[in-house]
């Protein structure tokens, strides 16, 4: 199959932190998101950490070796806070990346269990794993990418979720 746009393809833009070093060499105006103070204020004390109630309704399997869904919210919550671009992403995103690493892991969880082939045929759970690590890393590339592009620091600072990644902790 050819052409059209594929996903990924081409020049990457580059990141505010680079135009506003560079000095603006394309002479046009830098866009940088801003959003009205009192709306921010409102957003930002219900946003900050509140874990919605909904989201460990789902998990049933592993129990306490595996981090809960808000968990995982509350430190990829945390990591977007630090990062500068908490108003810019929807709290949807990172709903969606804590409850579906809980069930990556918890599909591992049941591989480890029960072993990765059943009666000589392939577990499910390995198929599920895949699936949900996929759409795991399609949400978290979402995330990235309006960090990377709106964030006008550079993010160096330790926080618990930015090393768990770099460690692959869980």
């Amino acid at each position: 199959m050819t052409g059209g746009k594929r996903t990924g393809s081409g020049r990457k833009p580059k990141a505010l932190k680079e135009k506003i070093l560079d000095g603006n060499p394309g002479k046009r105006e830098i866009k940088v998101n801003k959003f009205p103070e009192k709306n921010n204020k409102k957003t930002r004390a219900k946003q900050k950490n509140d874990i919605p109630e909904y989201i460990d309704m789902a998990a049933k399997e592993g129990g306490k070796p595996l981090p809960s869904a808000s968990d995982i919210f509350k430190l990829i919550s945390d990591f977007i806070t630090a990062s500068g671009c908490r108003d810019l992403i929807s709290p949807f995103l990172l709903e969606d990346f804590a409850f579906l690493r809980r069930s990556y892991l918890e599909c591992e969880y049941m591989n480890k269990k029960l072993g990765r082939i059943l009666s000589k045929k392939r577990s499910p759970y390995v198929l599920m794993a895949l699936d949900y690590h996929k759409a795991m890393i399609s949400v978290y590339d979402q995330i990235w990418n309006i960090v990377s592009r709106n964030s006008e620091t550079k993010y160096e600072s330790k926080n618990d979720f930015f090393d768990l990644l770099t460690k692959r902790g869980f």
